[in-house]
């Protein structure tokens, strides 16, 4: 049942990117208007917005990990449809503590790439 919740989200947020036109007045971040500085998110409605048209490297450009999220968003979602038509294998990810810091280590990473980039 997690899988469909996270499918619907994953399909959600895709046709989003896709709909939405990235000059639209609600598209800004208030953190980096408030500091100048990027958020740990910055970038990522472009990322997805470049993927789902099919620009990746202008999608890494923009968010390296909201790429990557964008693509698992896709991923996701073609594996739950191919689930629901009778492909019988569920991948289990257990949360375990090198997941956790492997996803910390990426958050970082991804915000000092955004701090840095010109």
């Amino acid at each position: 049942m997690h899988a469909l919740g996270l499918a619907a989200a994953a399909a959600a947020l895709l046709v989003a990117a896709w709909l939405v036109p990235l000059d639209a007045p609600f598209l800004f971040c208030p953190f980096r208007a408030a500091t100048g500085l990027p958020c740990l998110s910055c970038g990522t409605t472009h990322a997805f917005h470049y993927f789902v048209r099919g620009q990746v490297a202008s999608a890494f450009l923009a968010s390296p990990l909201g790429a990557v999220l964008a693509l698992a968003c896709a991923i996701h979602l073609g594996w739950t449809v191919l689930r629901l038509f009778g492909l019988p294998y569920a991948l289990s990810i257990q949360p375990t503590r090198a997941l956790r810091w492997t996803a910390a280590a990426a958050l970082a990473g991804n915000w000092a790439f955004l701090v840095l980039k010109p």
